[in-house]
């Protein structure tokens, strides 16, 4: 039994910071005719739980919830006979009701694929329409995906970096679902400390003080073309004795895991009249105490690497591990997008025990590192 960890479909050319997360089409397309052909049955979380090593069969999940999820995989895996989970996040579930455009319409002649919409999130009524359909399951991937400070250490200075671009997403939660499509840098202030920062679902929230956030952000604006960003930092975290911030309570980081999990659990189950039992963390971020909270609000399993459980008391929560699945080979440098279109189902035989697709992965991936190095 393998679980396999995609994303998106179809968006590694787009416009998108986070491109890399896609698998391109042929990829993704012929790695479903292996799968067909190979005899390889698809299954949902709720058969893999009652049997995890069961041969022969895949469960192929998605991450986040992106649109292209609608557009793109759910037509092709239907196509195929297939099935996939997709992991959400409510506050990321666009408004609207109207069920977008997607690849069955461009095959029955009802637009044309260069017309389809591809960047953005699902709505609920494309959440329904796929969970209905047989072809999909949905389940938690918490709340809101978000990222916490969790040190009173100073790392970095806001300037809108597409990295950073979770911090919008505090400041405006509403806009969370649209930050693909729209520039959202300047719903923070330039100039904003970034404290040491990690997913939500495994840290004790640090809150700078209010007063030392405001400093910066003044002293920023003073500098213009002079900003030297090391000395600016350095000297902001001299100012940590006059204004030391504090951490969230024990009581406030429960009501928050317990928002994260419980509630995102309740949300999805009303408003797609189904259970929801399997929590995706977010960046595999997690810790004793919100593992303590998803026992609690009644999940059966949660996804996780090997390395991450040690220590940790679990109790009947099966675990669920997974293989990324990627269009991509990813060096220090940056992320390389391999051409050959068997390279997904390549990257599964590697996953799969085959010697020889792990020795050609591997091989692969040094010469890109070579490259990275000449040029």
């Amino acid at each position: 039994m393998k679980t396999l960890m995609l994303h998106s479909v179809g968006c590694e050319k787009e416009n998108w910071y986070r491109k890399w997360l896609s698998i391109s089409l042929d990829h993704f397309e012929n790695f479903c005719k292996y799968i067909v052909n190979n005899n390889f049955e698809t299954i949902f979380l709720d058969t893999w739980i009652e049997d995890p090593n069961a041969k022969h069969k895949i469960v192929l999940t998605f991450d986040d919830g992106y649109l292209d999820n609608w557009v793109y995989a759910y037509p092709i895996l239907k196509k195929y006979g297939l099935k996939g989970t997709i992991f959400v996040n409510p506050e990321f579930i666009q408004d609207g009701t109207d069920i977008r455009f997607n690849l069955e319409d461009v095959w029955n002649n009802k637009i044309d694929e260069s017309q389809l919409s591809l960047l953005g999130f699902l709505n609920w009524a494309e959440l329904n329409a796929m969970q209905d359909s047989g072809v999909i399951d949905i389940q938690s991937h918490s709340m809101s995906h978000d990222f916490h400070f969790y040190s009173n250490k100073i790392v970095d200075i806001y300037t809108g970096q597409p990295k950073h671009n979770w911090l919008p997403w505090l400041s405006q939660p509403k806009r969370k679902p649209y930050y693909i499509n729209e520039d959202q840098s300047k719903f923070v202030k330039y100039g904003l400390p970034i404290f040491e920062y990690d997913r939500a679902l495994r840290v004790r929230k640090y809150i700078p003080d209010e007063n030392l956030v405001e400093y910066s952000i003044n002293e920023y604006s003073k500098l213009g073309d002079s900003f030297n960003k090391k000395e600016f930092v350095s000297k902001l975290n001299t100012k940590l004795n006059e204004f030391p911030g504090k951490y969230e309570s024990d009581e406030d980081m429960t009501d928050r895991y317990t928002y994260e999990l419980s509630e995102s659990k309740r949300i999805l189950e009303q408003k797609l009249n189904k259970p929801v039992d399997f929590i995706c963390w977010p960046g595999g971020g997690f810790n004793q105490s919100s593992v303590d909270i998803a026992k609690e609000a009644g999940y059966k399993a949660m996804t996780a690497n090997a390395k991450k459980l040690v220590s940790l008391d679990l109790d009947d929560l099966q675990i669920i591990k997974r293989n990324a699945m990627t269009s991509f080979i990813q060096t220090s440098k940056r992320n390389h997008y391999i051409k050959n279109p068997n390279f997904l189902t390549n990257l599964f035989k590697y996953h799969n025990g085959s010697k020889i697709s792990k020795y050609a992965y591997r091989s692969r991936k040094l010469s890109l590192i070579i490259l990275d190095k000449l040029f």
